[in-house]
């Protein structure tokens, strides 16, 4: 498996900020003072970000059907799983491919940042699938029983075809290469925090790894499994990284807080009865009960 990095979209002031000749803003930035200083920077990093907080949106389409997940990934499509189905749509709606294994058991997870290799969960049986960007099969499926995983819970995607899974009984993070073997582990996470954690949510993205417990936070490791840091966002069930912004869905607000600046910005969503919300490149999905509504940002 591969974990391409994300290439995001950034706006196009930023592309101009940095075509700029260097010595008049190095001039401009030491004729101020270390207050004004930090102000500009700041408003640099949220220029630049990834994703610009608005509520401004306008409904493109909804897409029909009781999905059971819901995911996006880097190019804008959106996933779905109907019935243990896959179903694959582009940034408008249109389904395009869809996947199926019913001798599989229950689908229950897919992690779709990387839209080349498409990691699937079969919780129930304890089986992993990788599809590519067509959605068909790559390899044979994964069965964790044969890795020596006690109580595998969580699974996601990693960087050069591997995959990370946390186990539940060793309290730790076990990552695998793509010859099926042990590269890194995190050590018993319990003992390294002195936390009591029932994570729900795994994730590797932009060199770190994120594991969500909705207890405590979001604990921060590196790509290797050495735990650096808890980011104190409570009571959620997911979230996306964009670059340096982390956005998570609670309630009936989609929340945006950089990484880098420390700037937290929130926003009322367009719909009501949200189960799961996701952002890509200026497409907002909004899960209800009954389908996923699709709006464009202007």
């Amino acid at each position: 498996m591969r974990s391409q990095k994300k290439e995001s979209q950034k706006p196009e002031m930023c592309e101009a900020v940095n075509k700029l000749s260097a010595s008049p803003i190095r001039r401009f930035l030491i004729s101020l003072n270390k207050r004004s200083l930090v102000v500009v920077i700041a408003t640099i990093f949220i220029l630049c970000s990834a994703f610009i907080m608005t509520n401004d949106y306008v409904l493109v389409n909804t897409v029909s059907g009781s999905a059971s997940f819901m995911t996006s990934d880097n190019l804008g499509n959106l996933y779905l799983v109907v019935n243990d189905e896959l179903r694959k749509y582009d940034s408008d709606g249109k389904l395009l491919k869809t996947y199926s294994d019913k001798s599989l058991g229950s689908l229950a997870f897919v992690d779709a940042n990387d839209p080349l290799t498409i990691l699937l969960h079969y919780k129930d049986l304890r089986q992993l699938v990788f599809l590519d960007n067509m959605l068909s099969i790559k390899g044979s499926p994964i069965t964790l029983d044969n890795l020596g995983v006690l109580q595998p819970t969580l699974v996601c995607n990693s960087y050069d075809n591997g995959f990370w899974i946390y186990d539940q009984q060793e309290f730790q993070l076990e990552r695998f290469n793509k010859d099926l073997t042990i590269s890194n582990q995190s050590g018993n996470i319990v003992q390294l925090t002195g936390i009591n954690i029932k994570p729900n949510f795994l994730v590797e993205t932009g060199g770190k790894v994120y594991l969500n417990d909705p207890d405590n936070g979001i604990l921060v490791f590196d790509k290797f499994g050495t735990y650096s840091k808890i980011l104190p966002f409570k009571n959620i069930a997911s979230f996306q990284v964009l670059e340096e912004d982390l956005i998570y869905f609670k309630g009936s607000q989609l929340s945006q807080y950089n990484m880098k600046t420390f700037e937290e910005k929130s926003m009322d969503l367009p719909a009501k009865k949200i189960l799961c919300a996701r952002y890509e490149k200026n497409r907002l999905f909004l899960q209800d009960s009954v389908s996923v509504k699709i709006y464009s940002g202007k």
